[in-house]
C-alpha cells in the first residue's frame, strides 16, 4: 500500500511524496501589475523546506478581464515570465516541485477590481457586480489566453500548470447548469457545458506540448440549487483524461453537494469515490478539504480512492507540517479551520489569524 511519504510519478512529473499544497490565494502580488511580490518566494521556500512534495501557486489570472481580487497574481503578460522564474527558484532548489494554477474569474470578480465581468450567460455570482454574457469571439479569446498563460508558466520554469475549474470561477461557471444557460456549442446539455473546458485544455496542450504536466482542480459538484450533480461531475472527471489532463484534484463548484456536508475529515470523499468508479483504478486523483491527521490521510491513500493528499489551511499555519508528520513529531495539523486566514487589508497576505494559534505553538 502506498505511504504518505512514498515518491510518485504522474506523467512526466515526479514528486518526493504524496502531499501537495493546494492552490492558496496568497494575496501578496502587486495590485497594479499582478507581479508576485518577492516575499512570495520566501513563502514557497518555507513550504518546500517544510517537506511538501508539490506546491500549487495561488491562482494567477490568464487575462486582465479575469482578475478576481486586488492582489491576484498575473500570468497574462510575457513580462511575468522572468519574475515568476525567480519566485519559484528557491522552492525548487529545496526539493519541491512547483505548479501554477491558472484561472479566469469570470462573473466571480470583485467589483472594485473588474467591473462588468464576463460570464457564460450573464448570470451573476456576485450581486454587486452584474456580469455580461460572452459572445463566441470572447470565449475563443479566453481559451487562447489559457494556452498562452500555460506557455508562459512553462517558460518560467514551472513544473506544470493546474487549470482552476472549481469554486464558481469561469470554467466552473461553464460546467454549472445554473450559470450556463447557453443554447449553442458552449452550453445546453452536460456535454456542451464541458466544451469550454475541453477547448481550454486543447489550447493549453497546443501551446506546451504533450509531455508538459497539465492538471485541473475540478469543482466536481455543487449545491443542489446550482449543480452539477455528483454523477454528472464524475462523468466530467472521466472525460478529463481524454481531454489531455494528467490529474484531477477533487473539489467543489458553487457550494457543496449535500453528500459532502458532513463534519469529518475528508468531507469530499463521496465525490472522490464516485470519480474513482468513473475513471477506473489508475487515473491520478487528488483530494482536498479537511484532511488533518496522518492516520486518515494514510487510510485514504490505502483505499486507492486517490493518489495524492492536498492541503490548504493547515499549511498556512504550519508550512513544516509534512516534516512533522514524517518524523513523528505530530500526528495531526494544528489548524482549526476557523477561516480567519484571509487578509483584511492590502499587503497583509494570507496568514493564520486565530488568536491562539497564530503564535505558531511548538
Amino acid at each position: 500500500m502506498p505511504s504518505l511519504f512514498d515518491p510518485i510519478s504522474i506523467g512526466t512529473l515526479t514528486l518526493r511524496n504524496r502531499l501537495m499544497r493546494s492552490a492558496t490565494a496568497e494575496r501578496i502580488s502587486d495590485p497594479d501589475t499582478g507581479a508576485p511580490a518577492p516575499r512570495l518566494a520566501a513563502l514557497y521556500r518555507a513550504l518546500a523546506e517544510g517537506g511538501v512534495g508539490l506546491i500549487v501557486t495561488g491562482h494567477a489570472y490568464v487575462a486582465r478581464s479575469g482578475k478576481a481580487h486586488p492582489e491576484m497574481s498575473s500570468i497574462a503578460e510575457d513580462t511575468m515570465v522572468p519574475i515568476w522564474r525567480e519566485v519559484i527558484r528557491p522552492a525548487r532548489e529545496a526539493g519541491a516541485r512547483v505548479m501554477m494554477q491558472i484561472n479566469h474569474g469570470g462573473a466571480s470578480c470583485d467589483p472594485a477590481v473588474t467591473c462588468g465581468p464576463l460570464s457564460p450567460s450573464g448570470v451573476s455570482t456576485n450581486a454587486a457586480n452584474p456580469s455580461r454574457a460572452m459572445v463566441d469571439e470572447e470565449i475563443r479569446s479566453i481559451v487562447l489566453a489559457f494556452g498562452r498563460a500555460a506557455r508562459r508558466a512553462r517558460d518560467a520554469g514551472l513544473d506544470g500548470v493546474q487549470l482552476h475549474g472549481a469554486h464558481g470561477y469561469l470554467i466552473s461557471q461553464f460546467l454549472t447548469p445554473a450559470t450556463n444557460l447557453r443554447a449553442d456549442a458552449w452550453g445546453g446539455d452536460a456535454e456542451r457545458r464541458r466544451a469550454f473546458l475541453a477547448a481550454a485544455v486543447a489550447e493549453v496542450r497546443a501551446q506546451v506540448g504533450a509531455d508538459y504536466p497539465v492538471w485541473i482542480k475540478l469543482g466536481m459538484a455543487g449545491a443542489p440549487e446550482y449543480g452539477p450533480s455528483i454523477s454528472e461531475g464524475a462523468r466530467t472527471v472521466a472525460e478529463c483524461g481524454g481531454y489531455g489532463l494528467d490529474c484531477v484534484e477533487i473539489s467543489h463548484g458553487m457550494g457543496e453537494p449535500e453528500e459532502c456536508r458532513v463534519e469529518r475529515e475528508g468531507r469530499y470523499l463521496p465525490m472522490a469515490e464516485a470519480a474513482r468508479r468513473a475513471v477506473g483504478p489508475d487515473y491520478p486523483l487528488a483530494l482536498v478539504q479537511g484532511l488533518r491527521s496522518r492516520a486518515v490521510m494514510e487510510q485514504v491513500l490505502a483505499s486507492g480512492v486517490v493518489q495524492l493528499i492536498s492541503m490548504c489551511r493547515p499549511l498556512v499555519l504550519e508550512p513544516d507540517l509534512p516534516n512533522k508528520l514524517r518524523m513523528g513529531l505530530s500526528e495531526k495539523a494544528l489548524c482549526l479551520a476557523c477561516d480567519r486566514c484571509w487578509p483584511e487589508a492590502l499587503e497583509q497576505g494570507v496568514a493564520c489569524r486565530h488568536p491562539r494559534l497564530k503564535e505558531k505553538p511548538a
